[in-house]
């Protein structure tokens, strides 16, 4: 089962049985621990599934494969500024590639006449409404049932399911293990449960292949700050603060992460050791992520020459 998790050191990514840092933390560089947690309380989380699940929405479900769909994802990241990105997303939906967007990356696309088939929000701060405001024409809306009531609430008369995300109990999350059992009382255990993931740009592969989509193609999910400083390709004022610092990897190259987009870019590595033979996939852009899936391309190469 996948699983995030954001502690206060540098990212690993794991070649075989080898595992050397993919990340070093600059010297003098220092998290800012408030922004190293779950972004909403546990008890706000649990009040929030406790009630959505009572709205009567129909419930995520896996879904044969579908192999001449191909899709794209499409997170918030600044990387969908770049002239050459926006050209590459632009080209694969006048071919007929289908648009899942994440969170903001919703009003970004409609905005540039580019309409999203489905969206995906995850996020349980109540400031996300923002990403619902305004309703997309024939858009398939996925919401967790760990979201703010508002954004069901907003989203009565769409096309909405419910999902509902799945981890393991341990000592730093105690309260999974009642919510997994609430589900499996008011579902009577008939529930699909959805890797925890700690972020939209992590579970939106997964969720998607569970619906069949073997071929994805990922704009927009950077999992770091641009050079220019931007750490998304639209304002989001909540993330302004979040604080961040410096990264080398191992080819030396240095990128500005926070806590969330360093955790983010070590699950997805994690993510695509494990799975990457079920998922055919194409990351666009020039950030964190794409940046360590082209070192581990490379390394890989090496031994096995």
């Amino acid at each position: 089962m996948l699983q995030a998790a954001s502690r206060g050191y540098a990212p690993t990514l794991s070649m075989g049985k080898v595992e050397e840092p993919a990340l070093i933390m600059h010297i003098g560089d220092a998290w800012d621990k408030s922004v190293m947690r779950v972004n909403q309380s546990a008890w706000i989380i649990a009040k929030n599934i406790r009630h959505n699940i009572t709205r009567q929405f129909p419930q995520f479900t896996a879904y044969d494969a579908q192999p001449y769909q191909h899709i794209a994802i499409v997170g918030g990241g600044w990387s969908l500024n770049d002239p050459k990105v926006y050209e590459e997303l632009r080209q694969l939906y006048f071919e007929g590639t289908k648009l899942v967007a994440l969170n903001g990356a919703g009003k970004w696309l409609m905005e540039r006449n580019m309409r999203p088939s489905m969206m995906i929000c995850m996020d349980s701060r109540p400031q996300n409404i923002e990403f619902l405001r305004d309703p997309i024409p024939n858009c398939k809306y996925l919401i967790a049932s760990q979201c703010d009531p508002s954004m069901f609430d907003i989203c009565e008369d769409r096309d909405t399911t419910i999902f509902h995300l799945y981890c393991d109990a341990d000592d730093e999350e105690k309260h999974s293990a009642t919510i997994n059992a609430h589900l499996d009382n008011f579902y009577n255990k008939r529930w699909t449960k959805v890797p925890t993931a700690g972020t939209a740009g992590i579970c939106a592969p997964m969720m998607c292949r569970m619906l069949g989509f073997e071929f994805q193609h990922l704009f927009g999910i950077d999992s770091c700050y641009a050079p220019t400083g931007e750490h998304h390709a639209y304002p989001q004022s909540w993330n302004d603060d979040e604080g961040a610092v410096l990264f080398e990897a191992s080819d030396g190259r240095v990128f500005r992460a926070s806590a969330w987009q360093a955790s983010q870019a070590q699950t997805f590595v994690e993510m695509i050791s494990v799975h990457g033979n079920q998922i055919q996939m194409s990351v666009h852009g020039d950030g964190l992520i794409a940046h360590l899936l082209k070192i581990a391309a490379t390394k890989s190469t090496l031994q096995e020459t």
